[in-house]
């Protein structure tokens, strides 16, 4: 081993799990897909964005993209160790996954059906490795790679919510607000009560879209304590969506931020700048925004 290695993710990943130890061919693999936009497919339909966001806002789509590989670099493996490529070399590990064989074959490629065994929990989305000089090579043997930890952090998400990354990356469904409101989690009440902000609702299930601004000096967290509390915020044609199925902010919408405002703006700014955000996405004419 390198003398200036402090630990290897192979020296992690031992000895938590009695059947990952025994077998014989277990592969590494990065995932960071650097193929042109187009032809970036997951079971044949084109995906958009990165990969990174693919695992944390849809996992089971990832988990797809994943169970699409070669037979000839993987027919034969046991386990794979899985990672997100992040900046430049540097790799987030996120589970290890037993091989249960192919179960669709194609002319080019299989699914496989890959299941994540458990003990490295604690490690999941935390360790952070350099996998080295060789970065197209995205799967390695685990027996001769051995990749230095260089840092283990707070991971991705802590008590199933998001850990805030920045207003630009505020994604979060009805279940992660809900939660954030019941736990007074201060990472997120420290920022969303320090300004305001245009928000976007989404809903997944039809598409439809609602634009709503915060003012005020409670800023984003005395708004969207509202729909915490309900689901709607006292917004029409959301209320009309939860009277019809009182679980369908649980089940379809989403809250992101578009424009982050200052805590001291005035109502009437706030609500112009709201104007022309309804405008942009027409939530007038084919959202749920009614004036």
């Amino acid at each position: 081993m390198d003398n200036n290695i402090i630990i290897t993710i192979q020296q992690l990943l031992i000895g938590r799990n009695p059947d990952f130890d025994k077998a014989q061919k277990i592969k590494l693999v990065r995932h960071k897909d650097n193929r042109p936009v187009n032809e970036r497919k997951i079971l044949g339909e084109v995906y958009e964005g990165s990969l990174y966001n693919l695992y944390r806002t849809e996992l089971k789509k990832f988990l797809d993209y994943q169970s699409e590989q070669h037979i000839s670099k993987f027919g034969d493996v046991e386990y794979i160790v899985s990672f997100i490529g992040e900046e430049g070399t540097e790799s987030r590990f996120i589970g290890v996954f037993k091989n249960n064989g192919v179960v669709r074959d194609f002319a080019d490629h299989q699914i496989f059906n890959f299941t994540e065994v458990s003990g490295f929990e604690v490690l999941k989305e935390r360790v952070i490795i350099d996998w080295g000089k060789n970065a197209i090579s995205w799967h390695q043997w685990f027996d001769t790679n051995e990749k230095a930890v260089i840092r283990i952090d707070r991971g991705l998400t802590e008590n199933d919510v998001p850990l805030f990354t920045g207003y630009n990356d505020v994604l979060l469904n009805y279940r992660q607000l809900k939660s954030i409101f019941d736990k007074q989690i201060a990472d997120w009440k420290n920022r969303l009560d320090c300004c305001n902000c245009i928000y976007l609702i989404q809903d997944k299930n039809n598409g439809k879209q609602y634009v709503g601004s915060t003012y005020g000096k409670e800023g984003i967290w005395g708004r969207w304590r509202e729909y915490a509390e309900t689901g709607h915020g006292n917004d029409v044609q959301l209320m009309e969506k939860l009277k019809e199925d009182p679980l369908y902010a649980e089940k379809n919408f989403q809250w992101t931020i578009l424009e982050v405002l200052p805590l001291q703006i005035s109502d009437a700014v706030a609500i112009d700048r709201e104007l022309l955000w309804k405008r942009k996405f027409c939530t007038h004419d084919f959202g749920y925004n009614t004036n």
